[in-house]
């Protein structure tokens, strides 16, 4: 019987090993070797240069394991599908509301694209002036005249 788990990521499990391996015997010959050399200690060099290399094989063992997770495409699918919860509306409106402000924080007004476009439709080309201009009020008419 095939082990399938180990067929696949072999670069990144291969890596975790050799690095374990070699920090284990860096570590191991810090700590019982007598390593002096010229009246100076190395083994507290060894001792953590080994955990180093022990805890840099920690890279090489996520990457073997997050690659051997297989997971059905139905399942997939179900995860990613877009929802539409309350939590999904609020930061969309939001988004929304984020993303319709000007670079000054300030809100940006409905017909400001529009307005600052530099071709004129056709037939807008004699109210140019107005564009920048407020709007007269329209005359309140009541209903006793």
């Amino acid at each position: 019987m095939a082990l399938t788990g180990l067929s696949r990521c072999t670069y990144a499990l291969w890596l975790a090993v050799v690095l374990d391996v070699v920090g284990l015997v860096t570590l191991l010959v810090g700590i019982f070797g007598n390593m002096q050399r010229g009246g100076r200690d190395y083994g507290d060099m060894l001792i953590y240069t080994g955990a180093i290399v022990v805890f840099a094989s920690l890279i090489g063992w996520v990457f073997w394991y997050t690659g051997n997770i297989e997971i059905s495409w139905e399942e997939l699918a179900s995860d990613y599908r877009p929802r539409d919860t309350k939590l999904h509306r609020i930061v969309r409106k939001i988004s929304r509301s984020i993303s319709m402000r000007n670079g000054d924080g300030r809100a940006a007004k409905a017909g400001t694209i529009r307005d600052i476009s530099p071709h004129p439709k056709r037939g807008d080309r004699g109210h140019q002036e107005e564009r920048g201009s407020k709007a007269e009020e329209p005359q309140r008419v009541s209903a006793m005249d």
